[in-house]
């Protein structure tokens, strides 16, 4: 089946949109649609990476269409940013949930203008993120600095709703991004992220020219091609609703994507095998096949619209028939559900004899819906093979058809006659009542699920703060101890590596320090937090054993010199270790200051003693401070005590 792709450039997926982004049926409340512009969903935009390609060059396409029944290749090309290359999935990711925010602000204020502000964390929170790594606000920058760099040249790809035409010319997605912390044009300092949407982008976004990503399945994939083809189903999937099947080239698919392509079966199945097979697991694809072009020269994907598309698809029309109060059946769709040609010219079927006894649940059903006793055994009796287990959805498509048709049906029961003799096939997305309710229900666990996992990170999250504050006020109390382990991590680093800062060593005090505090369990944080207690800038007790792991070497030498008789009794420090445990708030000295403080009293009374080479030269300076380690006094004793000294004392005069 040749490949074909029937777009109608005022039109969204839905059809003819006449307002802002639609809500979430209230009957799924699981399925949250954000609205992305459709340009750069339709031209792969993004690339499907884990890295950066930083040495990646540009990225050309072609995308045939069918306008007006004429049939046109455009072409378009995006030249990368040379410092970061091709955007990739991690953008990708962030652009969307730009696009839940720009959803939001159009629900509110029915059009977006420029510019655009938002903060990091509410991205970080809408893609699941953690919200205390630096490591993520730093990549949302970075994300900033690559959509603002990156280049569209369009030789016909990109469509500007507003005007109603495509256009030749080269865009940016951002005119201009303002980080936090970054100098506005005021000269204040942004607090936020600012970012300002080229005008082609505002005139897309604000004239509805959007496409619809269910974000709850779209943070749920894991692999990147998977997440780069979301974007592209829904345009593919809706241009060959119809058909129920999409056909792609596997040359032209490589180059939407910007991967490799392989000659042979087994390496194309191994590329992305991974990633259709997730795809059909979530819903959106309900197989696909590797086949043979025509041509034999050549390998196509063959895609197979999965019941997710069908059921988002009618999750939305349900939105937009709620809204106007009326349900219809379109023209186009009822065209799509043509009665088979074999059918048709058979005609109707010929009555035979009706046995006495059919199943009573398949007669009320048929009767119940204003078809007689007597036609409702003539219809079961002529069943075609196998209709019998389709005919409780057969009858529930013709009630649909009946309620949503835009011509009033003067004869339902008629009508419902009519579709079962045919034996008109139901739709492979439709869905009775039993599966919409196994369906709600499996929703509603699922949603029970993702609310358990998503309270249980919030509750891991606070506990890092508390760890966090905690550690801050213990450092705050022993400001002297904190200073002094730096200093002394910062001496032995730069004494070890050729470069460090001074940042390394405080991170590396304040890991020592994180050692000293003992810090509730997280079960134990779990039950004081039901319980409603402040967990926050508690004070905590040192740990004997990491307090006196945490001396570095050069101080245990210095320690190691004082007298003994200084040094506390064990009976003193076991009085000190019980009012320590006893002692509801931080003690005003550590153990650990005491012994550095000793450290420092050591090193000074060494500097004053006198060199052995300068007695003779200099009078010996007094001391202002006792030695810790007094010399014993040298006493020599003789018999005979020289005659000139003294005095002619005597020798018991002297001892």
């Amino acid at each position: 089946m040749e490949e074909r792709i029937e777009t109608k450039t005022n039109e969204d997926l839905e059809g003819k949109s006449g307002g802002a982004l639609e809500t979430p049926a209230r009957n799924l409340p699981s399925t949250e649609f954000v609205k992305v512009e459709k340009n750069l969903a339709s031209l792969g935009f993004f690339t499907p990476s884990s890295k950066r390609l930083r040495n990646a060059q540009e990225k050309s396409f072609t995308v045939t269409t069918v306008t007006d029944g004429q049939r046109l290749e455009l072409k378009g090309t995006i030249i990368p940013s040379a410092k970061y290359g091709l955007p990739i999935t991690a953008d990708q990711d962030k652009w969307i949930a730009l696009c839940k925010i720009l959803t939001d602000i159009i629900r509110k204020e029915g059009r977006v203008t420029n510019p655009v502000s938002f903060t990091s964390a509410e991205i970080l929170r809408l893609l699941h993120k953690h919200r205390h790594s630096g490591k993520n606000y730093r990549e949302i920058e970075e994300w900033l600095d690559v959509l603002f760099s990156t280049t569209i040249f369009s030789e016909g790809v990109v469509y500007l709703a507003g005007e109603k035409r495509r256009v030749k010319d080269r865009y940016r997605v951002f005119d201009r991004a303002v980080s936090f912390g970054k100098e506005l044009s005021d000269g204040k300092v942004a607090d936020k992220n600012y970012v300002w949407f080229s005008d082609w982008q505002i005139q897309n976004i604000n004239n509805n020219h959007l496409l619809p990503i269910d974000l709850e399945a779209y943070r749920e994939l894991k692999n990147h091609i998977a997440k780069a083809l979301v974007p592209l189903l829904q345009i593919w999937l809706y241009a060959t609703r119809r058909e129920g099947v999409y056909e792609k080239r596997y040359d032209e698919l490589c180059q939407f994507l910007n991967i490799q392509r392989y000659r042979y079966e087994s390496l194309i199945k191994r590329t992305l095998g991974p990633s259709l097979d997730e795809l059909k697991q979530f819903g959106y694809l309900a197989d696909w096949q590797i086949e043979r072009t025509s041509d034999g020269e050549n390998y196509k994907i063959v895609f197979y619209h999965g019941e997710k598309f069908h059921r988002d698809r009618r999750t939305r029309e349900s939105s937009k028939l709620n809204a106007n109060g009326a349900a219809t059946i379109s023209e186009r769709d009822q065209q799509s559900r043509p009665l088979p040609r074999d059918h048709r010219s058979e005609g109707r079927l010929t009555s035979v004899s009706v046995p006495k006894h059919f199943d009573p649940m398949l007669v009320s059903e048929l009767t119940r819906r204003g078809i007689s006793e007597k036609k409702a055994h003539e219809l079961l009796a002529n069943l075609k093979p196998g209709q019998e287990k389709e005919l409780g959805r057969q009858l529930e498509h013709a009630e649909q058809l009946v309620k949503e048709s835009q011509v009033p049906v003067t004869n339902p029961a008629g009508f419902i006659i009519r579709l079962i003799e045919y034996n008109t096939p139901v739709p492979d997305g439709f869905e009775t009542k039993a599966q919409r309710t196994v369906r709600a229900e499996r929703e509603r666990q699922e949603g029970e699920r993702r609310a358990a996992k998503e309270a249980r990170q919030q509750l891991e999250w606070e506990y890092d703060e508390y760890r966090d504050a905690e550690t801050d006020h213990y450092i705050e109390v022993n400001a002297a101890t904190f200073e002094a382990l730096k200093d002394a991590k910062w001496k032995e680093d730069r004494e070890q590596f050729t470069f460090t800062t001074e940042s390394t060593a405080r991170m590396a005090a304040r890991f020592e320090m994180q050692k000293q505090i003992t810090f509730l369990t997280f079960e134990k944080f779990l039950e004081r937090k039901k319980q409603g207690t402040d967990l926050f800038l508690k004070p905590v007790g040192p740990s004997p054993a990491a307090e006196l792991a945490a001396v570095e070497p050069e101080i245990e030498d210095a320690t190691a010199e004082i007298e003994v008789g200084n040094t506390p009794s064990d009976t003193a420090a076991s009085d000190t270790q019980h009012e320590t445990a006893m002692e509801p708030l931080f003690p005003q000295k550590e153990p650990l200051a005491e012994v550095l403080l000793a450290a420092d009293e050591i090193r000074e009374a060494d500097m004053q003693k006198p060199t052995p080479g300068a007695a003779g030269q200099n009078a010996p300076v007094q001391s202002t401070q006792e030695s810790p380690l007094p010399e014993p006094m040298m006493i020599e004793l003789v018999s005979d005590p020289p005659p000139n000294e003294f005095s002619g004392a005597s020798a018991e005069g002297i001892a």
